[in-house]
């Protein structure tokens, strides 16, 4: 079993705020999870999300045919693997806990949770889904191309804050993160 170092480091920033709150005694612990989305959700919010799942997909589509065929070709991790039930059970587990979450816990929740507060929905979303942005232009490494899936990652991360703000809860952003990655995992596989 590998180190989910990702999920570690994303997580850092939301336990050092839990423990800045906690040290000052102004909040307790229930209030500070709940600024940092980590909650539970309703029902429907989960619904929301896999409409959100449903939007992106078709707008990766979209971006994908502008994308100039054989670019990404070969460079997912998951390239040569075979499409399987365990190979799918694989995917989906390494994107929800190893990708997926750490970057929920951290984009929206932690400074989504503290942008939303600070500025409001509309430029602390802004912000957050900008922010989100930034790492994602490593793809630009496979070329210049590749500027249509910046579309997709941008909306990607508004939606996810979309999802935050109107639940309370990273739980509605993990899901539709976690389906969108397995379903571009799944296309590298054979």
């Amino acid at each position: 079993m590998k180190i989910p170092f990702q999920l570690i480091m994303f997580t850092i920033p939301s336990l050092l705020f839990i423990a800045w709150r906690m040290g000052g005694r102004k909040h307790s612990i229930g209030s500070s999870l709940k600024d940092l989305g980590w909650t539970t959700c309703r029902a429907q919010d989960l619904l929301l999300a896999t409409g959100a799942c449903v939007i992106l997909a078709v707008a990766a589509l979209v971006a994908f045919r502008f994308i100039p065929a054989g670019l990404l070709q070969g460079h997912s991790i998951y390239t040569g693997w075979r499409f399987t039930l365990h190979s799918v059970w694989l995917i989906s587990i390494n994107e929800a806990f190893y990708i997926a979450l750490g970057e929920e816990v951290f984009f929206r929740g932690f400074l989504g949770g503290l942008l939303f507060r600070r500025f409001g929905f509309a430029a602390g979303n802004l912000v957050q889904a900008s922010v989100f942005l930034l790492p994602h232009l490593l793809l630009l490494y496979f070329g210049k191309a590749i500027w249509p899936i910046f579309i997709v990652v941008f909306t990607a991360g508004w939606l996810q804050g979309w999802l935050r703000f109107r639940s309370g809860s990273i739980l509605p952003g993990w899901l539709v993160h976690t389906l969108t990655n397995v379903l571009a995992a799944l296309s590298a596989l054979r």
